[in-house]
This record gives structure tokens, C-alpha cells and sequence, in this order.
């Protein structure tokens, strides 16, 4: 019922002008921050201003490419998948098909403790997101726990560079045929990119790789995390019907032109779960049709602002290293 009118108001139709205009802007912010490095004074300030341009534009791609992983951008999936590498593989070194991979699993299986990768600890830093994920590891991820605060700092800190490693090991250990060689050349290609720059700027090189990165990474943290962070888990095999499972796991922050902008429309997080292969234009005006309908349905719908949706988290994080301490 809910999908005919969406339908019916156009809300799945491309919008090629829209990605047009919206990479346009995000590949000029990539080229601006390259170009600045070259001719701004090397100055440790200056060269932070840089790095944090740069990992905001680096982010700013990917936001793209995850749209395109979705099949939201070209009614061709080869064009989607196409462009999807060049803004994940090529320019922010994460590969594509690991990427899309996790992705898919987690959007079929939204915080199910057994199988959304996003919840179920999967990773170099083994954060542990439940109790019941926790209580059943073994291992070194069993002992990670004791430093689970430690983990979270380095988590936001990292979280560009482990997804950087674990999708060249997808890529090698995954992946076959053409659809593998590509991978790799991408991410080779986007290391020597990454080789030459430093080469051509010296410290201030190194530098902005490792700053862009950290901002990339305390970025992505801070537009992922609210979206499911705090919101109720299910047991595997749990009987929800789709609608259910994605209304009641995500969460949305507050619509407003400056967080449309930041959070790349992943802040309408109960919409594009819904309909994943809408063009986040129309993430806006579909929410004008959910919130509605699920008050009619008795389904509950929540929508926080950014500084209160940061406080569930914390609070998620804190109940859940008591409940660890405890346990331990």
C-alpha cells in the first residue's frame, strides 16, 4: 500500500540532474582541496585546513557511490555499479564490492544480531554493539572487550583505514574473474595516486593523507551511527514483516536543507531503508508520506535532532560497557 503511493508521486523516478549538479559540486570540492595543497603556504595550520576539506570531500564522494550501490543514480546497474567504484574504489580507497557487499547484508538484515554485519562486530577492532553479541564471542574478540572504550576512540579515529584494509582483503579473498582485477587495479591505483601526491609534497603529503583521513573516518562515524545506534535488535529468525523491521530499527534526524547537505539524506534513515533505490532527492518528500502512514499503522517513527540522536548513542555505548563491566 505504502510502496503504490510512492509510485504514484514519482518518488522512484531518476533524477539525473540532480546527481549531476550534487557530484559536480563534490568533485570540485575534492580538485579545491588538491589544488590549495599546492599553493597555499606549508604551514601545519594551513595544511589542516587542507586535510580537513579534503576528507570532507572524500566522504562527500562516497555519499555518491553509495547511492549508486543502491541502483538510485542510473536505471543500468552497470552504470551504478561503475560509478559506485570510481567514487569508493578509485577516490576514497575502499573497496566497492566489499563495501556494497556489507551493505546489501546490512539492509537485509537490519540490526538482526546474527546477521547485520553492522551490529555483529565484524571488523579489525572487534566492537561489540549487544550483549548477546558479546556473550557469544570467543577468542581474541572475547579478550577485545575488557578495552571496548579504548576501541570505540580508535574505531572513530580508524574507521576509514579498516574499511580501506578489509576491502582489499574482500577484493583478494572474495571476488573473481574481471570483476576482481578491476577491484584491485582501482585500489592500486588509488595508493599510487596517494604515492605521487606525497612524493610531489613531502611532509605536507603525508600529512594530508593521514588527516583527511582521520576526518573521513570521525565523519562517516558521525552520519552512521545515529541511524540505528540505540534502537531495537532482534533474535535471528525473528518474524517482522519488512515494514516493521526497517520503521522500528532506524532512526531519522530532524529534516533541514543543512543536514540534507551533510548527512548525504542518509538522516531520512527510515525512508531509504524502505526504498533503498530512491534518489535521496526525494528522501524529503517521501517522509511527508511514511510518518503518516505509520501513524495510522500504530508503528512508532522517530525523528531527533543531531545533538539528541548523538546523546542515544552515547547513552547505547555507556549502558553497554556497564553491562560488559558486569558481565566481565
Amino acid at each position: 500500500e505504502l510502496r503504490r503511493v510512492v509510485i504514484a508521486a514519482g518518488l522512484l523516478k531518476r533524477r539525473y540532474a540532480y546527481y549531476l549538479a550534487r557530484s559536480s559540486i563534490c568533485f570540485a570540492l575534492l580538485i579545491l582541496a588538491l589544488a590549495l595543497s599546492f599553493v597555499l603556504p606549508t604551514r601545519v595550520g594551513w595544511t589542516v585546513v587542507i586535510a580537513i576539506l579534503l576528507g570532507f570531500a572524500l566522504v562527500q564522494i562516497a555519499l555518491i557511490g553509495h547511492d549508486a550501490g543502491h541502483l538510485a543514480v542510473f536505471q543500468d546497474s552497470r552504470k551504478n555499479w561503475a560509478l559506485g567504484q570510481l567514487c569508493w574504489s578509485l577516490i576514497g580507497g575502499i573497496g566497492f564490492w566489499y563495501w556494497n557487499d556489507r551493505h546489501n547484508r546490512h539492509h537485509a538484515h537490519t540490526n538482526d544480531v546474527a546477521e547485520d554485519p553492522d551490529i555483529k562486530g565484524e571488523g579489525l577492532l572487534g566492537i561489540a554493539f549487544t550483549e548477546q553479541e558479546a556473550a557469544e564471542r570467543k577468542g581474541w574478540r572475547r579478550l577485545a572487550l575488557k578495552y571496548q572504550p579504548l576501541l570505540i576512540v580508535l574505531g572513530l579515529l580508524l574507521f576509514a583505514f579498516a574499511h580501506q584494509v578489509l576491502g582489499w582483503l574482500f577484493a583478494i579473498r572474495r571476488l573473481r574473474g574481471r570483476r576482481r582485477f578491476f577491484e584491485i587495479m582501482l585500489l592500486t591505483l588509488n595508493t599510487l595516486l596517494w604515492i605521487i601526491l606525497i612524493a610531489l609534497l613531502g611532509w605536507r603529503g603525508v600529512g594530508m593523507f593521514i588527516g583527511s583521513h582521520i576526518v573521513a573516518s570521525l565523519y562517516l562515524a558521525a552520519i552512521i551511527a545515529p541511524n540505528h545506534k540505540g534502537m531495537p535488535v532482534w533474535a535471528k529468525g525473528r518474524k517482522l514483516s519488512f515494514l516493521e523491521r526497517q520503521v522500528l530499527s532506524s532512526r531519522n534526524v530532524n529534516s533541514h536543507p543543512i543536514w540534507d547537505f551533510l548527512y548525504g539524506g542518509l538522516n531520512y534513515q527510515i525512508e531509504h531503508h524502505l526504498f533503498p533505490t530512491m534518489p535521496r532527492v526525494h528522501l524529503k518528500q517521501a517522509r511527508s508520506i511514511v510518518k503518516p502512514f505509520c501513524a495510522t499503522h500504530s508503528l512508532p517513527y522517530e525523528e531527533v535532532s543531531p545533538i539528541a540522536s548523538y546523546r542515544m548513542v552515547f547513552a547505547e555505548f555507556t549502558r553497554l560497557r556497564r553491562a560488559l563491566s558486569v558481565e566481565g
